[in-house]
């Protein structure tokens, strides 16, 4: 009966994960479905990269539902809405190029027709609804999403600009012309890369060394392998690249003088399929950090970011006793009303009481950020102590 019961669990064990509905299967878990370094160890990186986009396409099927395909929709009935006319012969007209501008009665925005008016203000709610959507389902990367939205401004901006006084750029364009192109995409790559890719990078490297400290090496190696971001920072570029192409396609098929081509249709269909694409990418670029993280590393933050708001956030805490992360039994770590952690010292017949990382003040021997638990022997980094929940891993 006990290996009947155990040949069935095992088989269900195995049918949960071949159906990739295990939210808990590391990567270490996953076998490369590609051995390409074997032959070419130069080709090593791809192996990793397959890997990956196994894992994370086993880990997408069982975490995303309908809820996190909503804000896609949205996106993509957002791109058509503001990319056809749909009837209202607006954007095929090439409109009336004498006006511009969208403030004042004389405004070319106010002196559109009725059907490209409405398309435009819905195309405007539901673009941003899905953004929003975005940010309310993805908390922890809220921050970051915000300036990753201004860097998709800056970049269609920056499109606009180098259309406007070039409607055929980039194809035989002045040095004047790469101007608006550029500066909009320096200022991206700074958002994208220097604040949002090193907040998340960043923010990896501290949840692996407090959530998964451990004495053998082995382990740490492993759990740094289990949260590897290789295949997010290629969605990170590919969203960029899609991006720029959107822009592009956007501002080109309406910067012609009119009447407007008839087979600018294609760059139209180009416009809303790379930007469905740059779309999909955001939602990994926003879903992954969170899922590989929960809700144990407080936020998406660089390290200075950290220091700071863990310096300023003091307004609602308590005393709090730690907890053994292995046992749940109580710890000799205390957190305080402002939220420095102390811990006894672990010197024979000292009964020293101090900050993690200072001297112990009646033996002056260094206070350790690694604890060992009183009751299991386990040892861990003090800061296990006081996470109790939302730890995907």
């Amino acid at each position: 009966m006990k290996e009947s019961r155990a040949v069935q669990s095992s088989t269900a064990k195995e049918g949960v994960q071949r159906h990739g509905a295990d939210v808990n299967t590391r990567l270490t878990d996953v076998s490369p479905p590609t051995n390409f370094g074997e032959k070419f160890p130069y080709l090593s990186t791809l192996d990793k990269l397959t890997r990956q986009v196994l894992f994370n396409y086993r880990s997408a099927r069982s975490s995303l539902g309908f809820t996190h395909m909503a804000p896609f929709l949205l996106a993509v009935i957002g791109l058509i809405l503001g990319s056809w006319d749909l009837g209202s012969g607006e954007l095929s007209s090439g409109g009336d190029y004498n006006r511009g501008g969208i403030f004042g009665s004389e405004s070319g925005f106010l002196h559109v027709s009725g059907g490209a008016l409405i398309l435009s203000f819905l195309s405007l709610i539901i673009t941003m609804a899905s953004y929003l959507l975005l940010m309310a389902i993805f908390p922890l990367m809220r921050e970051n999403m915000i300036y990753l939205v201004f860097g998709i401004l800056t970049v269609e901006y920056g499109q606009i600009a180098s259309h406007a006084s070039d409607p055929y750029f980039p194809f035989g364009s002045g040095i004047t012309s790469w101007v608006g192109f550029t500066v909009s995409n320096l200022i991206m790559l700074f958002i994208a890369i220097g604040v949002v890719r090193r907040s998340v990078m960043e923010t990896r490297d501290f949840h692996v060394d407090v959530m998964h400290m451990h004495p053998d090496p082995r382990k740490m190696r492993a759990a740094k392998e289990d949260h590897s971001l290789l295949l997010w920072n290629f969605s990170l570029v590919l969203w960029l690249i899609f991006l720029n192409l959107s822009a592009w396609a956007g501002a080109h098929s309406i910067a012609r003088p009119p009447p407007i081509a008839g087979d600018l249709g294609g760059i139209v269909i180009m416009h809303i399929a790379t930007g469905t694409l740059a779309f999909l990418f955001l939602i990994h670029v926003a879903w992954y950090p969170q899922f590989m993280m929960g809700n144990s590393s407080g936020g998406i933050q660089s390290r200075l970011a950290r220091i700071l708001s863990e310096g300023q956030d003091t307004s609602d805490r308590v005393a709090e006793v730690g907890k053994c992360p292995n046992c749940g039994v109580s710890s000799a770590a205390l957190r305080d009303e402002e939220g420095v952690v102390s811990v006894v010292c672990l010197s024979e017949e000292c009964e020293g009481r101090g900050e993690i990382g200072s001297a112990c003040p009646i033996c002056s021997e260094n206070l350790n950020a690694v604890i060992a638990c009183g009751s299991c022997g386990t040892k861990s980094h003090v800061e296990t102590h006081f996470y109790t929940e939302g730890e995907l891993w």
